[in-house]
């Protein structure tokens, strides 16, 4: 069963999870703790550093060899009020081991009813953050949208930075339940690296997203050839078969891999030959690539280069 507890403007409401616990007791051994008390406690986490929403074990004695009740406490970084978590009864020997949900930085410590409490024990907690686009591919003159929320929750600045052909960075901040969304409309073609961090505060540490791909993709015109054509060899080497998938380009290099995005679908393969060298003509797709694409003889194609 969780235990629920919050600040809010001083108050302490039950309705406001910043440790979870469910006790599980035991009579393993206590650390010692290094300085002194008259209530031993010890928190066990290696490091004591973890994601928010990680179970961490706290274990101690109450200073009496019998059973009795001890209380956990929970104080928010920055802040000098301490706030219940849960009591938890101790074996015979005076001991107990529980296990806490740290949901933000803090510090624990345990109380008994005497008024003795134990030495503080710092926890710092690590955000969560979340990323969905819209899509992975823009096209030129459109914009991107990207969502998404940081736990634990609140006011949290969050920077995106983009890296490509430039680079491009967008500050957000998101609203009180961590969520936030913005658009980014890239101002060229090509590949882009984005990553997404969220700031440090006093209730986490911050995150950072993994790098994510994602491409500006620009019109191009665009024909096709093969029929006819079959059994040749073709600039890049190989053969031309009905089979290649592959693009023919003017300067681009040999094996330069260029996604192609025509109504909704969208293709990647190298460039194996050169051409069009008709004007307004990027692009000769092979007859596979163009089927593969459902493209017409002659037309218009998004690409990345």
């Amino acid at each position: 069963m969780k235990t629920v507890l919050a600040t809010t403007a001083g108050l302490i409401l039950l309705c406001a999870s910043l440790f979870t616990a469910t006790s599980a007791q035991s009579s393993g051994g206590v650390s010692p703790v290094t300085e002194r008390s008259n209530v031993p406690l010890a928190v066990s986490v290696a490091p004591r550093e973890v994601e928010t929403g990680s179970r961490i074990t706290v274990a101690g004695g109450s200073g009496a060899a019998q059973a009795s009740r001890v209380k956990l406490q929970f104080r928010d970084a920055g802040t000098t009020r301490w706030q219940p978590v849960k009591a938890v009864s101790t074996d015979g020997n005076g001991r107990f081991r529980t296990k806490v949900t740290a949901e933000r930085s803090g510090a624990l410590r345990t109380a008994v009813s005497t008024g003795q409490v134990s030495d503080v024990h710092r926890i710092r907690v690590r955000s969560r953050l979340k990323i969905k686009l819209s899509s992975h591919q823009v096209k030129l003159g459109s914009s991107m949208l990207i969502r998404g929320s940081v736990k634990p929750a609140g006011r949290r600045w969050i920077k995106i930075a983009i890296k490509g052909n430039g680079r491009d960075e967008i500050k957000v901040r998101t609203k009180a339940h961590g969520g936030f969304k913005v658009r980014w409309k890239p101002e060229t073609s090509g590949n882009f690296r984005m990553r997404v961090r969220s700031a440090d505060n006093s209730i986490a540490l911050g995150d950072k997203s993994r790098r994510i791909k994602v491409m500006g993709l620009r019109p191009s015109g665009a024909s096709y050839y093969g029929p006819g054509l079959y059994g040749n060899g073709v600039a890049c080497g190989g053969t031309l078969m009905p089979s290649t998938m592959g693009v023919a380009h003017k300067t681009l290099p040999c094996g330069t891999k260029v996604t192609i995005s025509y109504h909704g679908r969208t293709v990647t393969v190298p460039v194996i030959d050169r051409g069009p060298y008709i004007a307004g003509r990027d692009y000769d797709l092979t007859e596979a690539t163009r089927n593969r694409l459902g493209f017409g003889g002659v037309g218009t194609i998004w690409t990345n280069h």
